[in-house]
Formats: C-alpha cells, sequence, structure tokens
C-alpha cells in the first residue's frame, strides 16, 4: 500500500514537484497546488493535460514554454494559464532553477442522464456492437497516450489493450508482473479503482454503470507517480531468471510516462466521460431491441413489417450516433468525434466560405452565408443546433487569433457570442449573433489592416495577395481604405508601376504556373481556381504574358525535367 504524504516530492529527470496541497475529497475540493522547480538546462518534454486546467506564477528564474506549439518566453513575476486538454512543454534556458508556483484543477464533467432504471442482463455488453467500442478506445488513446481497454464487470477483457507501453508488453510476455496489486491509496470516486502493480505502475478503472450496477470497466494505463532506484533493482532480480534482456527492460522501463499526481483526477474524470458514453449507447441500444421486440409483434403477418423494422432501426441509430457525438464535443474531446450526426450535420462548406468572406471585409457576403446556414437547419429546433453554432463562433474567433495574437480579444469574442447563442431563442435571434460576431471580427481586421505599420500601397497590395482569386474592383478597394477611386488608381500606378488590373492578372498567372508544374489538374479547373470564369480570357491573359498557351507551358516544363 503506498503511504500518502501531503507533502510529497515527486522527482523527475528534469526537476521536482513539492506537492503543498491535494485534495481531500475530489467532488467537492478539486484544488491541487505545488511547486515546480525546473533544473538548470533541463527540459520537461511535451506533455498532454489530461483535463486539467492550470495556473501558473513564476517565483524565480527563466525560460521557454510552449502551450499547443506557440512558444513564449517565461520569468519570474509572470503568470501562465494551461487550458485542459493542452499540450505544454517547459525548458529551463537560464542558469539557475526556474521555479513556478503551479494550481491544478479538473475541468468539471457535465452529467449524462440516464432513464433506464432495470437491468438484467447478464451479457449486457454484448449488446453494444464491438467495432463502435473499438473506436472508442481508438479514439481516447490517442488523444490521452495512453493504453486503453474496455473489460466486463469481471475485469476480462472485450476489447484488445491498444498502445501498451514495450516494458508492460515484456513484462505481460514473461510473466514478470501481472496487473493486480495493491489498491493506490487517493480520494478518487469510490467506485473507481486505482493499482499499483510491483514496479509502481498505476492503472486506473472507472467503472460504466447502467443504475447502480456496474457493467464493464474502462481501463487505462501505465505511468509511474514515483520512481525509485529501489525498483529498477528490483526488477533487474527478478529478469535474470526469465527469457528476457535486462538491459532493454530497464530502458524501457525508463520510457513510461512519470506524471504529477494531479494529473490522475484529471485523468481520472476524462475516462468517466468515456464510460458514461457508453452507458449511453447500451441505453439506446436496450430501448431499440426493445422497440424492435414490440414492433415485431404489432407487426406479424402484415405486408408493412421489413419497412416499419428498417424505419424504426434508422430512426434509433440516428438518436444514437447524435446524443454520442454531442456528449463528445461537449467535453473538449476536440476536433475528434467518434460518430457523425446525420440529423445536425455541421455546416462545414459554409463555414469555409464565411471564413473567407470575413478575410475579404465583406458584410454583404457575410450575410448571405449566415442565412443559408440557418435555412440549412429548417425543421431542427433552436436547441438541437446551438452546439454546431457554438463551434462556428470559435473557429470565427480564430481568425482574430491568428492575425493578432492577442489572447484577450481572442477569449473576449469566443466568450461574448457564445454565451449569447446559448441564451438565444427563435432563428432570427440565431442569425443575429453570428451576423454580429462575423461583422466585429471583420471590423478589427479591418483596424489592423489600416493601421498597420506599412504603407497605404503596401497593406492594399498585402490585400490583394490574399484575396486575388476572388473578383476585386478599383471602386471595392477604395471603399475599403477609405480613399477615393481615382486617387488610387494613380497611386497605384506609380508604386507598382503598373494598373491594377494587370497586378491581378501578373498574382493570378504566377498561381497558374505553379498548378501547372506541379499538379495534373484540368485547364479549366485552374482558370477557375485562380479567378478567371472564361477558360478563352485565362489562355489570352497567359499567351500575352508567358509567350505560349498553359499546356505549352505544362509540356515544355516537363520536357526540361
Amino acid at each position: 500500500m503506498m503511504k500518502k504524504n501531503k507533502y510529497d516530492i515527486q522527482k523527475f529527470d528534469w526537476g521536482e514537484v513539492t506537492w503543498l496541497h491535494e485534495p481531500s475529497n475530489v467532488l467537492t475540493q478539486r484544488l491541487s497546488a505545488g511547486l515546480v522547480t525546473f533544473f538548470s538546462g533541463k527540459k520537461q518534454t511535451r506533455h498532454v493535460h489530461f483535463g486539467e486546467e492550470q495556473i501558473l506564477y513564476v517565483l524565480k528564474g527563466h525560460g521557454i514554454q510552449k502551450v499547443n506549439g506557440e512558444e513564449k518566453k517565461v520569468e519570474e513575476g509572470m503568470l501562465i494559464h494551461c487550458p485542459p486538454y493542452s499540450e505544454h512543454e517547459v525548458i529551463n534556458t537560464g542558469k539557475e532553477e526556474l521555479v513556478f508556483l503551479i494550481t491544478y484543477t479538473p475541468s468539471k464533467l457535465m452529467e449524462i442522464h440516464q432513464n433506464l432504471s432495470i437491468v438484467n442482463d447478464k451479457h449486457i455488453m454484448d449488446i453494444v456492437d464491438i467495432g463502435v467500442l473499438k473506436d472508442i478506445q481508438k479514439e481516447v488513446s490517442e488523444l490521452l497516450n495512453l493504453s486503453v481497454v474496455i473489460t466486463d464487470n469481471n475485469n476480462n477483457e472485450i476489447t484488445e489493450p491498444i498502445n501498451l507501453n514495450k516494458f508492460c508488453s515484456l513484462c505481460k510476455k514473461s510473466r514478470l508482473c501481472t496487473d493486480k496489486g495493491n489498491r493506490y491509496e487517493s480520494e478518487l470516486n469510490k467506485q473507481d479503482k486505482v493499482f499499483v502493480c510491483c514496479n509502481n505502475i498505476i492503472t486506473i478503472m472507472v467503472p460504466i454503470l447502467m443504475g447502480d450496477s456496474i457493467i464493464g470497466y474502462v481501463k487505462c494505463g501505465h505511468f509511474i507517480i514515483n520512481k525509485s532506484k529501489d525498483t529498477e533493482d528490483s526488477i533487474l532480480k527478478n529478469c535474470k531468471n526469465k527469457d528476457v534482456d535486462c538491459t532493454e527492460l530497464i530502458a524501457a522501463y525508463n520510457d513510461i510516462p512519470l506524471i504529477p499526481k494531479s494529473r490522475l483526477y484529471a485523468l481520472q474524470e476524462s475516462l468517466g466521460i468515456v464510460s458514461k458514453l457508453i452507458s449511453n449507447i447500451i441505453e439506446n441500444s436496450l430501448v431499440e431491441k426493445e422497440l424492435s421486440e414490440k414492433n415485431n409483434e404489432i407487426l406479424k403477418n402484415t405486408k408493412e413489417k421489413v419497412y416499419l423494422e428498417d424505419a424504426l432501426k434508422q430512426a434509433n441509430l440516428k438518436l444514437l450516433k447524435s446524443q454520442v457525438s454531442s456528449s463528445i464535443q461537449s467535453h473538449n474531446f476536440q476536433s475528434k468525434n467518434f460518430f457523425y450526426k446525420e440529423t445536425m450535420e455541421y455546416p462545414i462548406s459554409e463555414e469555409e466560405k464565411l471564413k473567407d468572406c470575413i478575410k475579404k471585409l465583406d458584410k454583404n457576403a457575410c450575410y448571405n452565408i449566415v442565412l443559408q446556414i440557418i435555412n440549412k437547419y429548417n425543421g431542427l429546433s433552436i436547441n438541437e443546433i446551438k452546439e454546431n453554432c457554438e463551434e462556428l463562433i470559435i473557429i470565427l474567433s480564430r481568425i482574430v487569433y491568428s492575425e493578432t495574437k492577442d489572447d484577450e480579444i481572442f477569449l473576449d469574442i469566443r466568450y461574448k457570442y457564445k454565451k449569447k447563442v446559448k441564451s438565444c431563442r427563435d432563428f432570427n435571434n440565431l442569425k443575429d449573433i453570428i451576423l454580429e460576431a462575423s461583422e466585429e471580427i471583420i471590423s478589427i481586421l479591418r483596424n489592423i489592416l489600416l493601421n498597420g505599420k506599412h504603407n497605404l500601397i503596401q497593406k492594399i497590395n498585402s490585400y490583394i495577395e490574399n484575396n486575388f482569386t476572388q473578383e476585386i474592383t478599383l471602386n471595392f478597394l477604395a471603399g475599403m481604405f477609405f480613399i477615393s477611386p481615382n486617387y488610387l488608381s494613380t497611386i497605384f500606378n506609380e508604386k507598382n508601376g503598373m494598373s491594377l488590373k494587370d497586378y491581378i492578372n501578373k498574382l493570378r498567372i504566377e498561381k497558374a504556373k505553379v498548378y501547372l508544374e506541379e499538379t495534373d489538374m484540368k485547364i479549366s479547373d485552374i482558370s477557375k481556381k485562380i479567378g478567371y470564369s472564361q477558360l478563352s480570357y485565362f489562355g489570352s491573359i497567359f499567351k500575352k504574358m508567358e509567350n505560349c498557351t498553359p499546356n505549352g507551358y505544362r509540356a515544355k516544363f516537363k520536357r526540361e525535367q
């Protein structure tokens, strides 16, 4: 049994964590706090925050940190935020220790309602398609970068373990260790099981519940909370009598993730999401089975039996996919869905069009695209589509961040309009909210364009270079930059040595040459892609500028290659 110490010190290759506080009751006290020391010149390699949110205060030293690939310098007195499910990395670039005061808070989960109170089938897991369970297992394993397996209530594996680390694979093969070990002393949910094996490797099991009955477990491992020299000595001693390479075994042991204890709580909550989703799938499967049996009885010996059975099955399948996909998205299993919602398809094509219109600062075009999005959901209830609209708001707010790199502006837009979407009550209001968000983002981008460090013609050239595949007129640019068309024409010709029309043609033909050299696209497709609606006009411009046809240019390029 591992002894609990409120002021434990965890030692790592890169430094150590002194725990000042851990929750005595995870359900009510969710905060962990500690002092993190990074040794001089050491690097804490990239790791995933399973579901915990972190606030870090730099007490002394300086270095570099990366959050989701974005690199920033850190120094004494800085306050740092790491959101849930982010990738984090810290490097001490100084000659002294880099010390953080750090707090961890697991992100709170939303409960999933269960309305099935009686479960009598002892083979309940057989109701679920094994392929669905494997898909869920694969997604979770890739997200957490840990081994995951789904078992029944007797810990018999229903799915094969995936992403198993090399050390545990060698131990399993050589029978050096089993999963059965001491119960880890922690304040997790009493129904959850956390075990530590003879080599100090931890495995966590979160139950899959139906009512008050445990019908299986989501099992996840393997990682280490404390690594000691005694453990390596014990491994060496045990492997001498086995057909296994001791050097390889020790190297594999040192590759096992060593994680802060606070991440154990976050991992438990992430697995709780998965177990509840599986419960939800089983509920729907049972309902479908019950309804199917009743309809079989009612429709027996009728000509409509086959048709109605199929309709019932499809309706319940849509319900299942919709509920599960909605649940996963709401818990930040970002960017990857286990299922697709057939009744509430995300407007991906409209999203791309809306982003393009915003980047072109075209409010009128934005209005038309927003109308298309709202019309796409005709026939659904407002509550059914809010989640997709919230996701759209998040995507649009990232346009601002990509241009400004300003967290405050990005978060302000994101949360302001997400809150508005949550509280809206009708489609007209929803349309206005999305349009308002689009117009505010356009306003921010316009201000950046107008107030940048470059001169007017450089700003205009930059805009054209980013949008030359679209229709750009002199009047449009003049209105955007608040100058007269005549004045714009004069200074444009003077600074660029050519007219606006020739400048756009030059950019388009250069892009066409890239497509001709690097792809096998049809000439007609290239013409449309670079902004020419008429193939003949494209051909005449190309020949005028390159002294050959597009086909001739491609043939010449291939001969030279």
